[in-house]
């Protein structure tokens, strides 16, 4: 079977990609910290207490109550 052709690619083009892909990872991190912060933050506006099951659902955009197993 014969090989792909390929073409390296321009090592500023690979720092560049590798910089950005680190500033994005870095970013996404801080904004993740700053989600979780403000989410604690406003259920403790609310009452909604994580130990009693209460959890963020990010999709629907709405806090919703686990039930508890025995086991916790």
């Amino acid at each position: 079977m014969e090989q792909p052709a390929s073409i390296p690619v321009p090592i500023t083009l690979k720092e560049l990609i590798a910089s950005n892909n680190l500033l994005l990872s870095q970013y996404q991190k801080e904004l993740t910290e700053k989600v979780i912060t403000a989410n604690l933050e406003m259920m403790r506006l609310l009452g909604l207490n994580p130990n009693d099951g209460w959890r963020l659902d990010m999709e629907q955009m709405v806090y919703i109550k686990q039930e508890q197993t025995m086991n916790e």
